[in-house]
C-alpha cells in the first residue's frame, strides 16, 4: 500500500492472465504477481488498485492519523477469484512492521476494504531476497 501517484521505479511486464501489460512498483510485487499468474484459482488481478476517496468518510478514525484520511491511497493487488469473490494483498517489508505509521496505514487499508465488502484481505510480509512463504 502506498500513496497513489508516488514516484517509484516501475516494473512493467505482460500478464498472460490479464492479457495486458501490468505495472508494479517493487521486485517483491513482481514476484507476487508471478505467483498470481500461476494460481489457477485467480481469474485476473490488478496492481496498484486506487481507493475511492469518498469511502474514507465512512471509516473509523480511531488510532489513525487524520492526514491519512485526506490522502489518496492504492493497494498493491486486487484479485478476482474463480468463485467471483475478490481479495486484497498488501505487500510490506518485514522491517517496516516495527514502524507505527506502517501499521496505521495497514489498518486503514483493512478498514477500507472491509467497508468495500472484502473478506479476503491479507498482508504479504517479505524480506529482501527471500521467496514468499505459502
Amino acid at each position: 500500500m502506498e500513496k497513489a501517484g508516488t514516484r517509484t521505479r516501475d516494473i512493467t511486464y505482460f500478464s498472460q492472465k490479464n492479457d495486458c501489460p501490468v505495472c508494479v512498483h517493487s521486485q517483491a510485487a513482481r514476484r507476487y504477481a508471478d505467483r498470481l499468474e500461476e494460481d489457477h484459482t485467480v481469474t485476473r488481478y490488478e496492481a496498484n488498485q486506487t481507493w475511492e476517496p469518498s469511502a474514507l468518510l465512512h471509516l473509523s478514525h480511531v488510532d489513525i492519523r487524520k492526514e491519512y484520511f485526506q490522502t489518496q491511497w492504492a493497494s498493491d493487488f486486487w484479485i478476482l477469484y474463480q468463485d467471483g469473490s475478490f481479495g486484497i494483498r498488501e505487500i510490506i517489508r518485514k522491517a517496516s512492521l516495527a514502524n507505527r505509521a506502517t501499521c496505521e496505514r495497514l489498518e486503514l487499508s483493512r478498514r477500507y476494504w472491509v467497508f468495500r465488502g472484502c473478506g479476503n484481505w491479507k498482508v504479504i510480509v517479505v524480506e529482501d531476497g527471500t521467496p514468499f512463504a505459502t
